[in-house]
């Protein structure tokens, strides 16, 4: 049976180790490990029980990204959509857990990566990230402070209103069922990019797919391939608004934007099966 600390830690654990490797699997892995390790220690000897199952998860969850990293991925990589419940109550977790800024984690090395979500988003200071880390504080500071450099060109610049958002979404899914080309481009950044994940399981871009030209010709070729689909339902991915291509009442395949706020600069499709049998269909968003 689960002690105290371990269900009262539980969310922040499950949510910082799913920022770390984009797998659901992989972090519910993680916490089990940090779950089974606790239960065989004395409590007594941990002078701070939290910072122990954070330290004992984040390197479970290190574990297993360098494990990923080191197998080769067929095209594309995008995390796996995670659960309603791994969002938070800030405006740095949220914002940690959009599509985006997951990609952008994904260019940086894993201390640089952990020191980023443990002080810019968990909100932990210098000195318990060198801890957790297993590194002086100074070291702590500079794997911060090359993320921050590595990532700073491409952090959003100004938040989108979520009416905002949504609007434009609708709009864009509109055009893409109704082949709309005119509609679709209207829509659509001049550089905007297109990334798909088919895992090697389903069929998906190799290559991440640049400009609105591209990116209008592949849409409408989906748009095509996908008109006998049951349904194109509205829901979210990681707390963004996106569309789910049912078929035969299973999902096949679900799509999300971001965006300027006037214009989508960058579109994500996900159709690695494996990485949508956890994602059940919900119900459509208002």
């Amino acid at each position: 049976m689960l002690t105290d600390p371990l269900l009262r830690l539980h969310p922040r654990l499950f949510a910082l180790a799913y920022r770390i490797t984009g797998s659901v699997a992989d972090a519910e892995d993680s916490v089990q490990d940090a779950a089974l390790a606790w239960l065989q220690v004395d409590p007594a000897v941990v002078a701070n029980a939290e910072a122990w199952l954070v330290r004992t998860a984040t390197n479970a969850a290190i574990d297993r990204l360098r494990a990923r990293r080191r197998r080769p991925y067929p095209g594309p990589w995008l995390p796996e959509p995670a659960p309603g419940e791994t969002g938070g109550d800030t405006p740095e977790l949220a914002a940690s857990l959009r599509l985006a800024f997951m990609l952008m984690l994904e260019r940086l090395t894993p201390a640089q990566r952990v020191a980023l979500l443990l002080h810019d988003v968990f909100d932990l200071p210098h000195d318990e990230v060198a801890a957790i880390l297993g590194s002086s504080p100074a070291a702590a500071r500079q794997h911060l402070a090359r993320a921050r450099r590595a990532i700073a060109d491409e952090r959003p610049r100004f938040a989108v209103a979520p009416g905002e958002e949504v609007a434009l979404m609708q709009r864009f899914a509109a055009a893409v069922t109704r082949a709309d080309p005119v509609g679709l481009v209207a829509t659509l950044a001049e550089d905007v990019r297109l990334v798909s994940d088919g895992g090697g399981k389903a069929l998906a871009a190799r290559n991440v797919i640049h400009g609105a030209t591209a990116v209008t010709r592949l849409l409408l070729g989906l748009s095509a391939k996908n008109a006998d689909a049951d349904e194109w339902r509205p829901m979210l991915w990681n707390d963004a608004p996106a569309i789910a291509i049912v078929r035969e009442g299973v999902l096949d395949s679900l799509w999300s934007v971001d965006s300027d706020g006037r214009r989508i600069t960058a579109i994500y499709g996900l159709r690695n099966p494996e990485k949508l049998t956890r994602l059940r269909v919900m119900p459509a968003v208002p």
